[in-house]
């Protein structure tokens, strides 16, 4: 337990000391703050204060048929976290082999499994963090943008709080599979190309032309932050499919990790 704790500290003053990584989630909770209140006020200028009465045939200054139902009011930002989790997951896999710093690493705790495995705990916890940080107090703000057609921040109902579970599990799952991903290919690379094409939309594409493809991530989560429909599978299931990618890759990584060559 000792030597867990110290090698979670040692990983801890790493990632706090190099720039790139903790710049990240900084970056994460700035824009969603800031756009989130933005595109509330967007909202209500479009809607003219009504957004239960507003509909695109009838006011061409909405992107969609109608406005997001209000308990799903600042989840639409997700998507920027999501895309920096994804880069942080990968950047935080790829820099001590672009450096060599892995060496050291492996020197400072030679037990590889217990390594990966504090790596990913750590990098697990700054995401978690991140989301409910970012997403939670970004709920809050849009809901005050959104003035008397938005929810008391101190009376969300449970569905707010399952949305907000859901956008904390969705990123921190797709941070741990870039993570596996880029552990395994010992650079930052194979993760953002195999990932981030489905996250910033050609997932949800697929799942739309592609009943199989509602299994890819993050299709598969998309009912844990935003109305269901048709075409992605049920909150549940996706959460069960999302853990299941995350798991899946970790313990390849980790796998292959404990008996390759650095």
């Amino acid at each position: 337990m000792k030597a867990a704790q110290a090698g979670f500290a040692v990983e801890l003053f790493k990632f706090a000391t190099c720039r790139p990584l903790w710049m990240l989630p900084l970056l994460t909770i700035g824009l969603t703050w800031a756009l989130t209140y933005l595109s509330g006020l967007s909202e209500i200028a479009a809607t003219g204060g009504d957004l239960a009465g507003s509909s695109a045939a009838d006011n061409p200054l909405l992107y969609s048929a109608h406005p997001l139902p209000v308990e799903y009011q600042g989840f639409d930002m997700m998507n920027i976290g999501v895309v920096l989790m994804v880069a942080l997951g990968a950047l935080y896999a790829g820099s001590e082999y672009g450096t060599g710093l892995i060496r050291s690493s492996l020197i400072a705790d030679p037990h590889r499994l217990r390594l990966f495995a504090t790596r990913a705990a750590l990098l697990g916890t700054v995401i978690g963090a991140t989301a409910v940080l970012a997403m939670g107090v970004g709920t809050v703000i849009r809901h005050l943008a959104l003035g008397d057609q938005g929810l008391s921040p101190l009376a969300f109902p449970p569905l707010v709080w399952r949305n907000l579970a859901g956008v904390a599990l969705v990123w921190t799952t797709l941070g741990l599979l870039a993570y596996g991903l880029g552990v395994l290919a010992r650079n930052p690379i194979l993760p953002l190309v195999l990932i981030m094409p489905l996250v910033v939309g050609l997932g949800d594409f697929f799942a739309t032309l592609w009943q199989p493809a509602r299994y890819l991530p993050p299709a598969a989560g998309a009912a844990l932050f935003g109305p269901l429909d048709a075409s992605h599978l049920a909150p549940g299931s996706g959460a069960l499919v999302m853990t299941a990618w995350a798991v899946g890759g970790l313990v390849l990584a980790g796998l292959v990790f404990s008996r390759r060559d650095v």
